[in-house]
């Protein structure tokens, strides 16, 4: 009983002093005119005597004009039943409308196991409206964090497109929203991006791992821009290395891309929490889309990216990504510990409607 009146307690505290709208503005006004006016209608005396020891509480009425103090209490009396028949209007509005809202929330779990904070739970904490997840899950086709059947893998990714159809197919598009995180190889999480571009309203989480949860890009942005270095030479095929978190390995790929134009493109500071700002996210997605755009125009019809980043900064690119005017692209995955540090990528052709494949480096002559 008492932890049913505690709990009456604190949802009403919280409804009345926490809770942000119009309405409980208004209402709130009302309580404290009230409340002022009940206290200026009254004056309080306390008297003490020592020697008897006896204490005396009594109140009498104040001199105070009382006209002034019943127009006060109804005022604050009218307000109050204002306040409160708008804050129920609003509230049965939006139910009505959070009834017809669904946010689809698609979690690509791989290299990390998320699955003791899903981004579905998370985000449901933060809305009162239906929440659909879709979970892409290749962890059984990583083995010691190396990807073993990537092909696989991508069919998972591929149909995605599929499985949001099929949960927004009785909603209209403007009562659907799109939540995306995850921990994925890269060339897979470009490729989500690559797929969802025209689909609105999608918020991006990533997953914090010194909190070990999930977090929305809510960072400053440092305004940090990439810096380039161009080859001398060019060609119809080239290379496009990305560092942003951490440096990408210009050894290994020297030795994989033999024959092709090297172009780097790198942040000042290379470290894994530079990305959590939304702003720098978009600005740099700019950058790589004015730099794929400017390849285009030296002739180059094939771009092979290297992207050493954050999952979110993944997706971003390949949302920027134009299907329709930039040249094929493919994305490699690194293992630091093959014997070919980009072993494989993901190929994603120019042409409409021929899908993406899954090429293995050591099997593929790159040039």
């Amino acid at each position: 009983m008492k932890k049913a009146i505690s709990y009456f307690i604190e949802k009403a505290a919280d409804w009345f002093f926490r809770k942000r709208s119009p309405a409980l503005i208004v209402l709130r006004v009302g309580g404290s005119i009230l409340l002022a006016t009940l206290v200026g209608s009254w004056a309080l005396t306390l008297v003490y005597k020592d020697a008897e020891r006896s204490l005396e509480l009594g109140y009498q009425s104040s001199s105070t004009a009382q006209l002034f103090f019943t127009i006060g209490f109804f005022v604050g009396i009218a307000t109050i039943v204002w306040g409160a028949v708008w804050e129920y209007q609003r509230y049965r509005d939006e139910s009505k409308r959070n009834a017809k809202k669904k946010t689809i929330v698609i979690e690509q779990r791989g290299l990390v196991d998320t699955s003791d904070s899903p981004l579905g739970e998370y985000v449901k904490r933060n809305c009162s409206w239906l929440v659909d997840t879709i979970v892409n899950d290749i962890r059984e086709r990583i083995i010691d964090n190396v990807i073993t059947r990537p092909d696989l893998a991508l069919t998972k990714v591929s149909n995605l497109k599929i499985s949001i159809a099929e949960k927004t197919s009785q909603s209209a598009a403007s009562d659907i929203t799109i939540a995306y995180g995850g921990v994925f190889p890269v060339p897979f999480s470009f490729y989500t991006g690559y797929l969802l571009d025209d689909e609105s309203q999608i918020t991006v989480y990533d997953w914090d791992r010194d909190k070990t949860d999930w977090r929305r890009l809510d960072g400053s942005d440092d305004e940090e821009k990439f810096m380039v270095e161009r080859p001398s030479i060019t060609g119809k095929s080239v290379v496009l290395a990305i560092s942003v978190s951490y440096p990408v390995d210009r050894q290994a790929i020297s030795s994989v891309f033999t024959n092709l134009p090297i172009h780097y493109l790198s942040l000042p500071s290379l470290d894994r929490n530079n990305h959590w700002s939304k702003e720098k996210q978009d600005r740099l997605s700019g950058e790589f889309f004015e730099y794929c755009k400017m390849l285009l125009g030296q002739g180059v019809e094939q771009i092979h990216l290297i992207l050493a980043s954050q999952n979110s900064i993944a997706f971003r690119f390949g949302q920027a990504y134009d299907k329709r005017n930039l040249p094929s692209i493919s994305v490699y995955q690194y293992e630091r510990q093959k014997p070919v540090r980009y072993p494989w990528c993901l190929k994603i052709p120019h042409e409409i409607g021929e899908g993406a494949v899954i090429a293995h480096t050591e099997f593929m002559y790159v040039a």
